[in-house]
C-alpha cells in the first residue's frame, strides 16, 4: 500500500518528477562511464607493468632504497637456492628468475650516455624481455656479448642490429671494466625513461662485467594477479622468519608510471565524486523540498484523520528512495549505452611518461556500477531527510491552515 501511494504521488507532478530523475540519472551516468574508463586504462598500464616487473620482485632493502651496487646487496648462490625453496612452497608462484642490474657510460663512435642495464637469462619462464623485441632478434647465445637497446636509444646513439657499443662501469670489487657488446635488436615498451636509458643484457654477461657470481634480485611471475598482496605478505613473513634480509616489492610499488597516472585518477575522480554528489544532492533537495511544502494541507489532513509522524515521514522518504532507485537505474542504462558508444569511436589518450598513446575504452562490468548507485542512494536519500521531517513534524491545525 505504501508503495502504490508513493508511486501515486511520484506521478502527480511528472515535470518535477521527470526533473528529479534526470539530475539522478545524470550523476549516475557520469559516474558509470568515468569510472569504467579510469578502470579500463589502469588495467591497461597494470598489464605493462606486470609484464615489465612481473607480479613481485625480491630484493636487499639497501637496494631497494639506496639503489646501492655493492656487494652487500647481491644475492650470492648459496641464498639464491635456500630463496628457490622458500618460493617453491607456493602455489601461487608460477615461475621466478634471477636478475642483475648495472649501470655505465656506454660510447659509440661519436657519443655516449650513461645507461642503466639489466641481466636476465634469456628463454625463462618468469619474464624473458626477448618478447618486446621489434627488429633484429633477441638474446641468443649466437653473439658473444649481445645488447637488447630501446628503440628510442637506438635512434638517439645510431644503433642498427649488428652494431657494437663499449660498457664502462665499475666491478663489485671497484675496478674499471669495459666490456664490448653488439647490438642483437631493437626493442619496444611504452615508457619514455626505459626505451631511452635501459638495455637488456644475458645474465652471464652482466656477472662476466661487474665480476660477481651474485644476482641483484629475483622477479617472481604469480598465476594470478590478484594474489600479489597475500603472496607479497606472505612471502615477506617467511623471509623475515627465516633472517633472510630482504624485502618483497609488489609491481604497482615498482611502477612509477602506474603510481603517477593513479594518483592523478585519484584526485580528478574524486573531485567528480564530490561535485557529483553535491549537484544531485542540492538540486534534489530544492524539488523535494517544494513538492512537501506544496503537500503542506494535505499532511494536515492525513495527521487529522489519525496517521502517525512516523507514518508521515516513512512516506515521503519512500518517495525519495523510489526516486533514487529510477534515476540510478536510469543512470546505469543510459551510462551502459553511453560506455558502448565511447568504445567504438576509436578515442586515445597518453599517460604521463608513454611514448604512444593507449585507446579510451570504458570497461563494462558490474563493479563498476556499485558507485553510481551509491551516489544516487545517498545524496538522494540525505535531502530528504530534512523536508521528510519538516512535513512529519507540522502540528495538524498549522498545515491545515496553510494556504
Amino acid at each position: 500500500m505504501w508503495f502504490l501511494l508513493a508511486l501515486r504521488n511520484l506521478s502527480r507532478n511528472r515535470r518535477r518528477t521527470l526533473l528529479t530523475l534526470t539530475v539522478i540519472a545524470f550523476g549516475a551516468t557520469l559516474s558509470l562511464v568515468v569510472g569504467g574508463m579510469i578502470a579500463n586504462a589502469l588495467g591497461t598500464l597494470q598489464q605493462g607493468a606486470v609484464a615489465q616487473y612481473g607480479n613481485l620482485q625480491l630484493a636487499s632493502g639497501l637496494l631497494w632504497e639506496d639503489d646501492n651496487q655493492g656487494e652487500e646487496t647481491l644475492i650470492s648462490p648459496e641464498t639464491l637456492q635456500q630463496l628457490d625453496g622458500i618460493l617453491a612452497e607456493f602455489p601461487q608462484i608460477k615461475a621466478f628468475t634471477p636478475q642483475l642490474e648495472l649501470s655505465g657510460m656506454a660510447a659509440t663512435s661519436d657519443k655516449a650516455k650513461v645507461l642503466k642495464v639489466m641481466a636476465f637469462e634469456p628463454g625463462n619462464g618468469a619474464l624473458d624481455y626477448n618478447e618486446l623485441v621489434i627488429s633484429g632478434a633477441g638474446l641468443s647465445s649466437e653473439l658473444r656479448h649481445p645488447v637488447l637497446v630501446g628503440g628510442s636509444l637506438a635512434r638517439e646513439l645510431g644503433l642498427q642490429p649488428g652494431d657494437f657499443l663499449r660498457l664502462t662501469t665499475n666491478t663489485i670489487g671497484g675496478a674499471w671494466n669495459q666490456e664490448t657488446l653488439q647490438v642483437a635488436g631493437t626493442y619496444f615498451r611504452n615508457d619514455v625513461n626505459d626505451e631511452s636509458q635501459l638495455v637488456y643484457v644475458p645474465l652471464s654477461t652482466g656477472k662476466s662485467i661487474l665480476s660477481t657470481a651474485g644476482v641483484s634480485k629475483l622477479a617472481v611471475t604469480l598465476h594470478r594477479v590478484e594474489d600479489t598482496p597475500l603472496v607479497a605478505a606472505r612471502l615477506q613473513q617467511k623471509l623475515d622468519a627465516a633472517g633472510l634480509p630482504f624485502e618483497v616489492r609488489s609491481w604497482d610499488q615498482l611502477s612509477a608510471i602506474y603510481r603517477q597516472t593513479r594518483g592523478l585518477f585519484d584526485l580528478l575522480f574524486g573531485f567528480l565524486i564530490a561535485v557529483i554528489t553535491m549537484l544531485v544532492f542540492f538540486i534534489v533537495f530544492q524539488v523535494l523540498s517544494m513538492s512537501f511544502f506544496e503537500r503542506t494541507r494535505e499532511v494536515g489532513t492525513i495527521r487529522a484523520i489519525g496517521t502517525k509522524r512516523r507514518q508521515v515521514f516513512a512516506m515521503f522518504f519512500l518517495e525519495s528512495a523510489l526516486l533514487g532507485a529510477f534515476g540510478a537505474a536510469l543512470g546505469l542504462v543510459a551510462g551502459w549505452g553511453a560506455s558502448w558508444l565511447i568504445n567504438g569511436a576509436g578515442l586515445s589518450w597518453t599517460p604521463p611518461g608513454a611514448l604512444e598513446p593507449f585507446p579510451v575504452k570504458a570497461l563494462l562490468q558490474w563493479q563498476n556500477a556499485w558507485l553510481p548507485l551509491a551516489i544516487s542512494a545517498v545524496a538522494t536519500l540525505l535531502s530528504a531527510i530534512f523536508p521528510s521531517l519538516h512535513s512529519a513534524k507540522l502540528r495538524i491545525v498549522e498545515a491545515l491552515r496553510a494556504a
